[in-house]
């Protein structure tokens, strides 16, 4: 049931559901309006929490309600598909990757800056475009996941819906969630750092090992390094790419083609523990 779900919601995900109803931000953005019914939960950090895990709980309650494999099968997917969810993601990437082609730098580094990428590769301590792109695939699909397979459906919605919610807040800098801010990193730090590692795993076993692997074990155990410096900085060592190709189309491509045989290998792994009963 569990294979079965991720399979059919990656390739429902890939040629439809772009819509933005099959899109978390937009629930998160409704329950973020509605937060003024529950303000008096944000007098603490437990509150907040409790907050986050209340539409996992109802969804379990739902689970629970019904005794159908086809339903389960349906919710799953309909699940995956809302948690999955970057469709504006996909279009700036494919915008990056138009600009790149007919020679609009500029246009190119507002695109890769809209997806997340902190600094260019020009400027010192930036990170390469494709390292963001592992980042945004670990954040929409890998980590999303792993939440399904250990905790099921509410865990991707859990961790799903504290992503959005937190880049939502960090988007608003007038938001009343705004002063828990920390305590939403906090959090979204936590639900990062086991699937991070995981993850980065995957890479050293499709890439080069051993490049890989010395930068995998220098993060593996350290809880103070950023999941995103786990994630990224392993995926750039384990797939080896020259300098020279820094902030061109085939570094991008590079790197995606490596997140998808990441997910391939992972999708195998877990049909392995499906076939031997480890999985549901």
């Amino acid at each position: 049931m569990i294979l079965i779900s991720i399979i059919l919601a990656l390739a429902i995900e890939r040629l439809a559901a772009r819509g933005k109803y099959w899109q978390m931000s937009h629930y998160a953005q409704a329950y973020l309006a509605q937060s003024a019914s529950f303000k008096s939960m944000f007098k603490s950090g437990f509150g907040v929490v409790t907050w986050l895990v209340m539409p996992s709980i109802l969804l379990a309650l739902i689970y629970d309600a019904f005794d159908s494999v086809l339903v389960e099968l349906v919710l799953n997917v309909c699940v995956l598909l809302i948690c999955f969810g970057c469709a504006q993601q996909r279009a700036r990437y494919k915008g990056y990757l138009n600009a790149l082609t007919r020679g609009d730098n500029e246009a190119a580094t507002l695109y890769a800056l809209q997806m997340g990428q902190k600094r260019t590769e020009l400027e010192q301590g930036g990170e390469w475009f494709g390292q963001t792109l592992v980042w945004v695939n670990f954040r929409h699909y890998c980590a999303v996941i792993f939440w399904f397979v250990f905790l099921g459906a509410a865990g991707a919605v859990l961790y799903a819906l504290t992503r959005s919610i937190f880049d939502a807040i960090d988007e608003n800098s007038e938001h009343t969630l705004k002063n828990h801010g920390q305590r939403l990193q906090a959090l979204l730090h936590w639900l990062d750092w086991l699937p991070a590692r995981v993850a980065s795993f995957g890479y050293l076993i499709i890439g080069n090992f051993s490049n890989g692997t010395s930068c995998w074990l220098k993060h593996v155990l350290d809880f103070k390094v950023s999941n995103r410096c786990v994630v990224t900085s392993t995926a750039l060592a384990a797939e080896q790419i020259e300098q020279q190709y820094a902030g061109c189309t085939y570094e991008a491509t590079c790197m995606m083609r490596l997140v998808k045989r990441n997910i391939l290998f992972y999708l195998v792994l877990i049909a392995l523990l499906t076939l031997f009963g480890n999985l549901a």
